[in-house]
């Protein structure tokens, strides 16, 4: 039973991270820290309009 259980968290943790980031990497620099985000808006990778 843990093992069902186990199985069911991790899919459903992976359909929430899929979820999260369905537009692409630029859409996932949301959950990083906040030196990466400013660093891809400083190269021009995003705005912070976009990334929030």
């Amino acid at each position: 039973m843990v093992i069902i259980q186990l199985i069911l968290y991790c899919l459903l943790f992976t359909a929430m991270v899929k979820f999260a980031v369905r537009g692409g990497a630029i859409d996932g620099l949301y959950f990083y820290p906040k030196p990466v985000q400013d660093r891809a808006i400083g190269i021009g990778l995003t705005d912070r309009e976009t990334m929030n």
